[in-house]
């Protein structure tokens, strides 16, 4: 999970005593005892140390940056962000942070090829809460929840759209859509995981099978996978006869079946600002790569070659311009020697949580788990 710490707040805490802090994260950042109580100092980092005097604008910073490393430590440790407590305290952050007051709502949440499905909720409920309600309207087995998760989305005119972010169990997609403040921006349910072997898992569910099926023929339709003329032919003459289970059976066949596609956008692999479509999966980040003489290189970043990776948000000079987030990973080649990849894209921690599950289930060639690491990098002159 990624922890941004935003606008500066001036709160209390737990003392008493009056200091800066910055984001949606006030009333996590202001019961840092609660956490050792709970699970003890050896596993709970320290709390960043307070200025108890007036604070400078670049003091402010320097904290807002130690608050947010120490959400970031705190969130990365597998029984904290499991536990109620730490869950509990996020879903409250977000609601005093936006100020939503409990209320019943009806939300619209999107299959993958844009049905939409209304289900009775509330504006505080979790995105883990909502998923078991979206669940029990398409008649969907609880014992299949945990292959299926909410996303965040933003539709385009042409009828397609961008995946923004994979929420996490606690986090309030009421809230996430209000923040955006974007009329494009919607809830979809999509297969949680990357690997299409698991899909015969879902096959003896309907309800696992429509979703599936919903996924896939977008994928088709919008050309997100590759498959073979004759393959084409099968699946389409299978999608005609609404033979969902023999569509999914054939596509497991298809190239780029159940990867992830990204917006395009460049990478400096390898020469600078090259356009580059992004996929994912398969243990594999697969690039496709327009060279400067107008040739495609496709090219296979394996998963378990890579040693770590950080993300980078460029801060620009104008305030009307956008943060340009970037994901750099190091990679060791063929040859066994390592470089830097760097992507520039706006779905940059999508692409980084994508690389964190993907290591954490594949075997690495080269020492432990891909680490990451945050950094905010000022402008550039």
């Amino acid at each position: 999970m990624q922890f941004t710490i935003g606008d500066t707040e001036e709160g209390c805490d737990f003392l008493g005593a009056r200091y800066v802090v910055k984001g949606a994260f006030f009333p996590l950042l202001r019961t840092p005892h609660a956490l050792r109580r709970y699970f003890g100092s050896n596993r709970v980092p320290d709390f960043p140390p307070k200025n108890y005097l007036a604070q400078t604008e670049s003091m402010a910073e320097e904290r807002r940056l130690l608050l947010q490393e120490y959400l970031q430590k705190v969130g990365e440790d597998p029984v904290i962000s499991a536990s109620e407590i730490f869950t509990t305290l996020l879903k409250k952050a977000q609601q005093e942070t936006f100020k939503i007051h409990p209320r019943a709502i009806l939300l619209e949440i999107l299959l993958a090829d844009g049905t939409k499905l209304l289900i009775n909720t509330h504006t505080c409920d979790s995105a883990e809460r909502m998923l078991a309600i979206a669940a029990q309207e398409i008649e969907l087995s609880r014992q299949f929840l945990e292959y299926f998760a909410l996303y965040l989305i933003c539709e385009h005119p042409n009828g397609g759209y961008s995946v923004l972010k994979k929420l996490n169990a606690f986090e309030l997609p009421f809230v996430s859509l209000w923040s955006l403040q974007n009329e494009n921006s919607r809830i979809m349910i999509r297969k949680s995981y990357l690997d299409p072997l698991k899909d015969r898992i879902l096959m003896g569910s309907i309800a696992g099978v429509l979703l599936l099926y919903s996924q896939a023929k977008y994928e088709l339709e919008r050309g997100w996978v590759r498959p073979t003329p004759d393959q084409y032919r099968k699946l389409k003459a299978f999608q005609e006869a609404d033979k969902k289970r023999e569509l999914l059976e054939l596509m497991e066949e298809v190239k780029f079946y159940g990867y992830l596609q990204f917006e395009d956008c460049t990478c400096d692999y390898p020469e600078p600002n090259c356009p580059v479509t992004v996929r994912v999966g398969n243990y594999e980040i697969n690039c496709c790569i327009q060279l400067p003489n107008n040739h495609i290189k496709e090219t296979s970043f394996k998963v378990n070659r890579i040693r770590c990776w950080r993300i980078s948000v460029q801060i620009p000079l104008q305030e009307e311009m956008k943060p340009k987030p970037e994901l750099s990973f190091e990679y060791q080649d063929s040859q066994d020697s390592w470089q830097w990849v760097t992507i520039c894209m706006h779905q940059a921690f999508l692409l980084g949580r994508c690389i964190k599950e993907i290591s954490i289930h594949k075997p690495k060639l080269a020492g432990n788990h891909a680490e990451m690491q945050l950094e905010s990098v000022a402008p550039r002159f």
